[in-house]
C-alpha cells in the first residue's frame, strides 16, 4: 500500500484527541514558543510531553511547528527549544529560518527538519536545493499544481508535504509583509492579522473611478477543499496531506480528518474514489468560506476567491420563500437537510420546532416545503445557510469527549508458563517494540483444574479501552499446572504500560546528553557608504545611470540585453534581479540571463541560488535574512552582497551585525512590495480574465485597491502575470541614514517601482546630496521630502520592528 500520511491540525489537547482518534497518521502543533499561530492556544512544555506521549502510543507522530523567523537575540532560546523538543522525542521540528535549521543539523544532525511553507518552495529547484541543506521534508507553496507536484514528487528524495484542506493565503506565504506594514503584525512572526479579509475597493488610479464587483472582500481566498479529488493528489506522490486549522475547534479537526480518513482508505483499498453528499454537508457546515480546489487542482480568479463573504458561511439550505412578520413565520422550501437544534445564518440561536402543514416536527428533509418559528428580519429571496448541526456536532464529539480507544494499535503476545518457574509475557508491536515482564508467583502443579491455553488467550484479550488490538497469541504452557487469573491480568496490565512507555520513545537519538551552548564570534566591520538602486525597466535604468550610480539591480529579463549595453556604456554594473516567484518551467525564460553572460545576479529564492551558482550571488531581501546565522549561511555559499529584512529594527539589525562582515544593503526608500500573488484583482473585476494571455493593460499598472483608511495599494504585474500589491506609502530614510550606516549599513538602496525616470533621478538625486552634505538635508533632499510627505512616508519598521 502507498505509503499516505494524514496530517492534523492541533491548538489544542481536545484537538489532538480529536485528530487522533479520527485517523490521523501525524500532527502538527505549536509550543508557546516560536509558532507561526501566535495566538492559537499552543502547548506548554508539560502539555507537549503528554501529547508525544498520548499520539506516540498511538501510533501517530507529533510535528512542532517553530517556523518563524528567529531574531538574534532569540536564537540561544530557540536552541534550547529545539534541544528540548529533541528530547522529549518529538519527531520532527518545522522550520522557516535557514539559519536555525543549518543550527539545528550541525548540533543534532538526527533531528528531522521539515521546510515550512513560510519558506516559498514552489519548484522542483527549491525542493532540490532545501533537500541539500537538510530537510528532510518539504511542505510546498499552496500555489502548486498537480501535475508540477508530480513532477516534484518523481524527482526528489524529500518527503512532500501538501495542503489539501483549510484556509487560504491570498500571497504566497512567507512573502506577505502587509499585515506586518499596515499594523505592525508579521505574518513571518506568527502574528498575521488578515488584511486579506478586510473590505477592499479597486480604483482606476488615474481617474479615480471604482471598478465595480460583486463584493468588497477583494483579496479573501475560499477554503480549499480537494476531498473529492483527492485521489490524484496521492496519485502525484505527495506524502503528506495536510489539513489546515491550528484556530480551529476539536469539533472541526474530528469532522474534516475523519472525513478525509474515510475516503483516503477507500481510494487506497478499492483505487476508487466515492464522496458522499452527507460528508461534503459535514464539510460545508462544520466550516467553509465557500469551497475551491484552488490552484492546487487548476482552479484560478474568481473559482478561487469569495469576495461576498470573509468568514464562515456553512451548508446552503435554501432561499426565504416568505417573512409573515405578524405570525412570526419564516416559510422555506429545503434544499438540504435542517433539524430541530440545527444553527441558521439568520437571527441566531437554534431552530426549534419544524412546521409542516402546519403540524411540528424535529426534521425537515430536502424537497420539503417548511416553516420556522423566526423573530427578526429576513427578505424572500434571501439565501439560508445552516451553520451548525447539532447531530453532527454530537457525532464528533463523541470520539474524543468520551476517552474511548476508536483507533487500535496491532500487538502481538507470548505467553510462558512452566512448572516451577514466574510466568513470562512479552508484548510486540509492529515498529519493532517489544517489552517482557515476569509474574511474581511461581507456577503451582494443579490441585483441581489445570491452566488451559483458551483461558490464557482469552485473558490476553482482554485489552479492553487501551489502543490496541491483540492479533496472535503463542503460548509456551507446561501439563497440569496452575496460576491464579489474577496474576495473568496484572501480567497483561503491567505488560501494557511498559509497551506504553516503550512506544513514547524515538530510538537511537544519539544526542540526548549533548548540551547545547551558542556562542557567536563578534566582527569587525568596514565602514563604507554607498547607493545601489534597483529598477523594473530602461527608462528607470537611464535615470539611475545617468545620476552616476554604479551598482543596480535590473528586474526584466526580456530587455537584458539592452541593459548591460547601456551599463557598459556608463561603466556601471548593472545585475540581472530575477523573480522572487519562478516555477520549474519558468526558469527557461531567465536562459537569456545565462546566454548574455550575466556575471551577477540578485536572487530571492532558493532554487535560484544553485541555478545561478557560477555567478556573483547577491540574496535580496525575499529571502528574510532575520540573524547572523541566516547572513553567515548566505556569505558561506558565496553571496557578496545581502539585503536586511525590512521587518527588523535599527536595534535589532545593529545587534545582528555585530557577528557578520558580509556587505549588507538596507531599502531605504521605496514601495515595499507587500503581496505577491496568483490572483489578479484587475484579471477577474476587470475583464475576468483566465491568465491564456496578457492584455496590454497590465503593464500599465492603473490600478489599486482603496481599503477604509482610504489608503490606496498600487498593483502591478511581472512576466508570469503575478500581481504584486504595494505599499500605500513610500518608504523614506533620508534624514536618518548616518544612524543606519552607524550600526553596519553600508549599502543603501533605492527601490523603483511605478517612478517614471525624471522621480528616479530625484529621488536618488536627493540622497546623494545628504551623503555629499555629510547626512544633512540639502535642497533637493528637504524638496523630495515634502513632495513625498504630501503621498504619505513611513520609515518601515526601522524605528518599531515587529513583535
Amino acid at each position: 500500500m502507498r505509503d499516505v500520511e494524514l496530517l492534523a491540525p492541533v491548538g489544542s489537547f481536545e484537538a489532538l484527541k480529536a485528530a487522533v482518534q479520527n485517523g490521523a497518521n501525524a500532527v502538527y502543533l505549536g509550543g508557546k514558543d516560536f509558532s507561526a499561530r501566535a495566538s492559537a492556544n499552543n502547548f506548554d512544555r508539560d502539555e507537549l510531553r503528554e501529547a508525544v506521549k498520548y499520539a506516540h502510543i498511538r501510533d501517530v507522530q507529533v510535528f512542532v511547528t517553530a517556523n518563524t523567523l528567529i531574531k538574534q537575540n532569540e536564537i540561544h532560546d530557540f536552541i534550547e527549544y529545539a534541544k528540548f523538543l529533541y528530547d522529549i522525542d518529538i519527531d520532527a521540528i518545522i522550520l522557516q529560518d535557514i539559519g536555525m535549521a543549518k543550527l539545528i543539523k550541525t548540533e543534532l544532525p538526527d533531528f528531522e527538519i521539515h521546510a515550512s511553507t513560510q519558506m516559498v518552495a514552489h519548484s522542483l529547484e527549491d525542493v532540490k536545493y532545501l533537500e541539500s541543506v537538510g530537510f528532510d521534508r518539504v511542505v510546498l507553496a499552496r500555489e502548486v499544481k498537480v501535475d508540477e507536484i508530480k513532477y516534484i514528487c518523481d524527482n526528489c528524495k524529500a518527503d512532500i508535504e501538501v495542503f489539501v484542506h483549510g484556509a487560504l493565503c491570498v500571497c504566497y506565504s512567507g512573502q506577505c509583509l502587509m499585515s506586518s506594514m499596515i499594523g505592525n503584525r508579521s505574518g513571518n512572526r506568527g502574528r498575521c492579522a488578515q488584511p486579506c479579509r478586510q473590505k477592499y475597493e479597486l480604483i482606476d488610479v488615474y481617474s479615480g473611478e471604482v471598478i465595480n464587483s460583486n463584493g468588497d472582500y477583494l483579496l479573501s481566498p475560499r477554503d480549499l477543499s480537494t476531498i473529492q479529488e483527492i485521489d490524484k493528489v496521492i496519485d502525484a506522490g505527495v506524502h503528506s496531506l495536510k489539513i489546515e486549522g491550528r484556530m480551529k475547534r476539536p469539533e472541526y479537526v474530528a469532522t474534516v480528518i475523519g472525513s478525509y480518513r474515510n475516503s483516503i482508505n477507500e481510494y487506497l483499498d478499492t483505487n476508487k474514489l466515492n464522496v458522499s453528499d452527507e460528508t461534503m454537508s459535514d464539510l460545508y457546515t462544520i466550516f467553509n468560506r465557500k469551497f475551491t480546489k484552488g490552484l492546487l487542482l487548476g482552479e484560478v480568479g474568481k473559482d478561487v476567491m469569495n469576495s461576498e463573504i470573509p468568514n464562515n458561511q456553512g451548508l446552503y439550505i435554501g432561499k426565504v420563500l416568505d417573512h409573515n412578520k405578524r405570525t412570526k413565520r419564516l416559510k422555506i422550501m429545503l434544499e438540504n437537510t435542517l433539524k430541530k437544534g440545527d444553527g441558521i445564518n439568520l437571527g441566531g440561536g437554534t431552530i426549534g420546532r419544524i412546521l409542516k402543514n402546519g403540524e411540528p416536527h424535529n426534521i425537515g428533509y430536502k424537497g420539503e416545503l417548511i416553516e420556522l418559528d423566526f423573530v427578526g428580519e429576513a427578505k424572500r429571496g434571501q439565501v439560508v445557510f445552516k451553520t451548525s448541526d447539532s447531530e453532527l456536532m454530537d457525532r464528533v464529539q463523541s470520539t474524543f469527549k468520551q476517552d474511548k480507544e476508536l483507533v487500535k494499535s496491532i500487538i502481538d503476545a507470548q505467553v510462558t508458563i512452566k512448572l516451577g518457574k514466574n510466568p513470562i509475557l512479552t508484548l510486540s508491536d509492529e515498529k519493532g517494540n517489544s517489552v517482557t515482564i515476569e509474574g511474581d508467583k511461581i507456577v503451582e502443579e494443579a490441585m483441581k483444574v489445570a491452566l488451559n491455553k483458551e483461558k490464557i488467550e482469552q485473558q490476553m484479550q482482554k485489552l479492553g479501552n487501551t489502543p490496541y488490538v491483540l492479533r496472535n497469541t503463542d503460548i509456551i504452557l507446561d501439563d497440569n499446572v496452575s496460576l491464579p487469573i489474577s496474576i495473568l491480568n496484572q501480567m497483561r496490565r503491567d505488560c501494557i504500560e511498559l509497551l506504553n512507555k516503550e512506544r513514547v520513545k524515538i530510538k537511537n537519538r544519539n544526542h540526548k546528553n549533548k548540551k547545547l551552548k551558542y556562542n557567536p564570534i563578534k566582527v569587525k566591520r568596514e565602514e563604507s557608504e554607498k547607493i545601489s538602486a534597483k529598477v523594473k525597466n530602461l527608462e528607470q535604468l537611464q535615470g539611475a545611470l545617468e545620476c552616476g550610480i554604479d551598482t543596480i539591480y535590473y528586474e526584466d529579463v526580456i530587455t537584458l540585453e539592452e541593459a548591460l549595453k547601456l551599463g557598459m556604456k556608463f561603466n556601471a554594473k548593472v545585475i540581472y534581479s530575477a523573480p522572487r516567484i519562478i516555477r520549474h518551467k519558468e526558469y527557461k525564460q531567465l536562459e537569456k540571463a545565462n546566454e548574455l553572460g550575466v556575471g551577477a545576479v540578485q536572487v530571492g529564492i532558493w532554487g535560484a541560488l544553485d541555478y545561478f551558482k557560477n555567478k556573483e550571488l547577491n540574496i535580496d531581501y525575499y529571502l528574510n535574512a532575520f540573524n547572523s546565522e541566516t547572513i553567515n549561511y548566505f556569505k558561506e555559499i558565496g553571496a557578496k552582497n545581502l539585503c536586511i529584512s525590512q521587518e527588523l529594527n535599527i536595534y535589532e539589525i545593529k545587534e545582528t551585525l555585530k557577528y557578520t562582515d558580509i556587505n549588507i544593503e538596507a531599502v531605504v526608500y521605496g514601495y515595499t512590495p507587500l503581496m505577491i500573488t496568483e490572483y489578479c484583482p484587475m484579471g477577474v473585476i476587470v475583464r475576468d480574465c483566465k491568465k491564456d494571455k496578457r492584455a496590454a493593460i497590465c503593464k500599465q499598472s492603473t490600478y489599486a485597491l482603496k481599503d477604509f483608511k482610504e489608503e490606496q495599494y498600487r498593483i502591478s504585474q511581472d512576466i508570469f502575470c503575478r500581481s504584486t500589491i504595494y505599499n500605500s506609502k513610500v518608504t523614506c530614510m533620508l534624514d536618518n541614514l548616518q544612524e543606519l550606516n552607524e550600526i553596519g549599513i553600508n549599502i543603501f538602496r533605492l527601490d523603483f517601482t511605478l517612478e517614471e525616470k525624471d522621480q528616479v533621478k530625484a529621488v536618488i538625486e536627493a540622497y546623494q546630496e545628504v551623503l555629499k552634505n555629510e547626512y544633512r538635508l540639502g535642497v533637493k533632499a528637504t524638496k523630495l521630502y515634502n513632495e513625498l510627505d504630501k503621498i504619505g512616508v513611513t520609515a518601515g519598521h526601522y524605528y518599531k520592528g515587529v513583535e
